[in-house]
């Protein structure tokens, strides 16, 4: 019997999503541009919206991108702001985690890979044809994946064809610097000043 499609997961209306996003830039944003993220087309026909499904995932997932280094520069941080979104609708989307790796035919080894040319060269190359197969093979709305920063948290890389089924909330958030703390220390991380 040839196989359903991949495995998926449902985000029910009225859930709230995160981004960390910078100031510079609105949190509502699709990248098409240059196709440098992990489940960005290659191609630029369409775009996508990376958010958390916890302000932790989405903090983890674009401050620290570094894994060995322990100390984070508060005015990094101090650049970025936090955006809340709320499902309008229930989600579907492609589940690259657990069975849905086997599904893909993928280890987790390549959905984490980070994007350094010189040591992973193509990094992405993986996960942006299976961006693009759930984009042109399903209707589902993007793609569900834990962070290769935090596996504990979900994130979500959102197509522009479901944008009506968010909301943002509210956008330009500051970022505490207590709540940042907390965040950084079971994570044997620190901020500094310079």
């Amino acid at each position: 019997m040839a196989p359903s499609g991949p495995p998926t997961a449902t985000i029910a209306a009225g859930e709230v999503l995160y981004r960390v996003h910078a100031v510079s830039r609105g949190a509502h944003f699709y990248g098409r541009k240059d196709a440098t993220w992990r489940w960005d087309d290659a191609a630029r026909g369409y775009g996508v919206l990376y958010l958390g499904q916890t302000p932790v995932g989405s903090f983890a997932e674009t401050l620290l991108r570094r894994p060995g280094q322990r100390a984070l520069i508060w005015s990094e941080v101090a650049k970025r702001r936090l955006a809340r979104f709320r499902t309008l609708r229930p989600m579907q989307l492609a589940g690259l985690h657990g069975a849905g790796l086997g599904w893909f035919g993928i280890t987790i080894a390549e959905i984490a890979a980070g994007h350094d040319e010189t040591t992973y060269p193509g990094a992405y190359e993986t996960t942006q044809a299976i961006s693009a197969h759930v984009y042109r093979e399903t209707d589902l709305d993007g793609i569900q994946y834990r962070s290769r920063l935090d596996t504990d948290e979900l994130c979500i890389a959102l197509f522009d064809r479901a944008d009506a089924a968010i909301d943002l909330v509210d956008e330009g958030g500051e970022i505490e610097r207590a709540w940042v703390e907390k965040v950084l220390e079971p994570r044997g991380r620190y901020l500094i000043d310079l």
